[in-house]
């Protein structure tokens, strides 16, 4: 940590910032019209194993999470008509494209695997941003949460629109570089993680931010050992 001059005290490196007794994970839209073959994605046309290897580091990474006792969020996107802006029905009609996210489907149900464990809060949204009209930072706020941990899809489209939002509500951003996907090209998620970087917070890597994590634990447990043999 650092002393501002004539200011606050603010948290400098990686492993301030995602420390587990400030920090939660938000997981955005890991659902299956996203993620999964046959699904909203799928039909497009778009090439679906990046996600199937997002998919996988993302288990890996929860299960540091939860191992280090940081909280885990899940956003689940909701896009029936009835709560869709005029705006937004535009979109799909100039896009051609189909609904997605629809209640009762199977692409609205999360990513096989991940799925919210019990105790873990799900956030339902209907508009890109997970903080617009949710409980969210009601959520986070209740928690004492400093940082938030952003990853899921898309890089460039939800997951960027709640990292603004994060940082407009004074929370550390930390985006999880490999742990958000869905953007058209390489360039386009290059692109978004340059902005978050410049503007908005900073990324980091599944293991850059898990190893901080086992540090802490291994230490801890070094700790107790030394106590118990005392």
């Amino acid at each position: 940590m650092m002393q501002v001059a004539n200011g606050p005290t603010i948290l400098t490196t990686l492993e301030e910032k995602v420390d587990p007794a400030h920090t939660a994970v938000v997981v955005i839209d890991m659902q299956r019209d996203f993620t999964a073959r046959g699904m909203f994605g799928d039909k497009l046309g778009l090439d679906i194993s990046p996600m199937e290897a997002l998919a996988e580091r993302l288990r890996g990474f929860l299960a540091d999470a939860r191992a280090a006792e940081v909280p885990v969020i899940h956003v689940m996107s909701r896009y029936d008509p009835t709560y869709m802006s005029e705006p937004m029905h535009e979109r799909l009609h100039r896009l051609g494209l189909p609904r997605y996210c629809l209640s009762g489907t199977e692409g609205i149900e999360f990513h096989e695997g991940l799925e919210p464990e019990a105790g873990e809060t799900v956030v339902v949204k209907h508009r890109f941003d997970a903080f617009h009209g949710t409980d969210l930072h009601v959520v986070l706020a209740a928690l004492g949460i400093k940082t938030v941990i952003l990853a899921g899809v898309a890089v460039h489209a939800c997951v960027d629109s709640t990292a603004r939002h994060a940082y407009f509500l004074d929370y550390y951003v930390v985006f999880g570089s490999d742990l958000t996907g869905g953007a058209p090209t390489a360039a386009v998620h290059e692109m978004t993680l340059d902005s978050i970087n410049s503007f908005f917070g900073v990324t980091a890597t599944a293991e850059e931010i898990a190893a901080t994590w086992r540090g802490r634990v291994a230490a801890a447990a070094g700790a107790a050992s030394e106590g118990g043999e005392a």
